[in-house]
This record gives C-alpha cells, structure tokens and sequence, in this order.
C-alpha cells in the first residue's frame, strides 16, 4: 500500500513538473513574442520617422522648386509685360512722330501755298480784247497786245538781277511768264532762246507748241516785287532760233 501511495506521489509529482515547465515555457514564449514585438515596432517607428523625415524634405524641396519656378515664371511674366509695354510705348511714340511730322509736311506745304505767286490764268491771244495788228516788219506777220495782261508775281526779293542760266528762279519765271503770254502751258511748251533786250530788266524769249510750227516772240518787262509781265507777242512767219 505504501509502495502503491509513492508511485502516486511520483507520477503526480511529475506532472505537475510538466505543468510547471510548459507554465514557463508559455511565459519565455511569451517573452520572447513581446521582446520582439517591441523591437519590432520600435524599428517601424523609426523606419517611418525616416519615411516621415525624407517626404518632409522631399516635399520642402519641391516646394522650394515650385516657388522658384513660380517666382521664375512671374519674373518671365513680369518681363514680357514690361518688354510689351515697352514696345507699345515704343508704338505711341513712332505714331505721335510720324503724325507730328505728317503735321509738319501739311503745314509745310500750306505755307508755300501761301508764299507761292498766284497762278495767272492766260490771255487767249485771239480774245476779243486784244489789240492785234498786221505787222510790216521782216518775220513778223502780226503784234499782239493785251491790256489785261498783268505781272505773274514772283518769289524773288530784294534788288532783281536778271538771270539767263537755266533752270535758276528768275529763268522758271520767264518761261512761267512766256506761258502766260501765249497761252501754252509750260509741259507742252518749247522754249528756243531767252535774251535780254536792250536793259536788265527786259528780256524776249521765242517759243512754239511742242510739235507746232508757230513761233512766237514775247516781250517781258520787270515789275519791282511782281515779278516778269509781258508787254508784246510777236506772231513770226519763221522761227527764227530753229
């Protein structure tokens, strides 16, 4: 019986030394998943403290490079505004010159339409006021005179010397005034000679229609500040400066 009562003992002896060691098996067990559970998480924090402190500078940095694009692209702005206002005050000022010139020409021209000698209108040579008069003279086959005949005015001023180079002031103005006499206009008028006759304020010129075949002699006389008036138109048989 004794011997029956410590085999009992033994075996519940030995099982609650099984009990114990899987008691602290279970708790290094469980040890050892805490331990690891808080390296764990402590290697997580700190990987996302990492992850947290690179996106933070990562989105610094593109912030910063926003803002610098930004600032960049309003400075580009900013410049082509400046450049086009720039270029439009520019524009203003070209159009205000060119009208403030175009202003100047006009007033220009106004003013020597002011100063330019009024433009006689011809005599016809056969108007009925005309005195006209067979000629005896060598060439000369009749003289005519008008009275309404009048000074063609002039754009000389001072003392008058009478010029015979041509294309100077005062010979423009005795042809205006050969013109004026006969009747043909200056663009389909030849002139064949212009001399002086007998005093410096006297001249004749001899002149046709471009293409015609008569010829007349045209006496002119100065008038102080009017300018060349004619006096006498000779008709000629011939053209004697051909």
């Amino acid at each position: 019986m004794a011997k029956y009562k410590s085999r009992l003992d033994r075996r519940s002896k030995s099982k609650s030394n099984k009990v114990l060691n899987i008691m602290i098996a279970v708790v290094v067990l469980l040890i050892v998943v805490v331990g690891a559970t808080i390296l764990t998480g402590n290697g997580s924090d700190k990987e996302n403290a990492s992850t947290e402190v690179e996106n933070n500078d990562k989105n610094t940095s593109e912030n910063s490079t926003d803002s610098d694009s930004d600032s960049k692209q309003k400075d580009d702005e900013n410049s082509v505004s400046m450049k086009e206002d720039s270029d439009s005050s520019e524009s203003e000022k070209d159009k205000e010159k060119e009208k403030q010139d175009e202003k100047e020409k006009q007033d220009e021209k106004e003013k020597e339409k002011e100063d330019a000698p009024e433009e006689k209108e011809s005599v016809a040579l056969d108007d009925s006021e005309a005195q006209i008069e067979e000629s005896n003279e060598q060439n000369v086959k009749r003289t005519i005179v008008h009275p309404n005949w009048e000074p063609i005015g002039t754009e000389q001023s001072g003392d008058h010397v009478s010029s015979y180079e041509t294309g100077s002031v005062d010979w423009q103005e005795k042809e205006k005034a050969l013109s004026y006499a006969t009747g043909i206009p200056q663009d389909n008028m030849t002139v064949w000679f212009i001399e002086g006759n007998g005093g410096p304020q006297k001249s004749i010129g001899t002149v046709t229609e471009k293409g015609g075949s008569t010829a007349y002699r045209v006496y002119l006389q100065w008038m102080d500040g009017q300018g060349w008036q004619p006096t006498k138109v000779e008709e000629l048989i011939e053209n004697d400066k051909d």
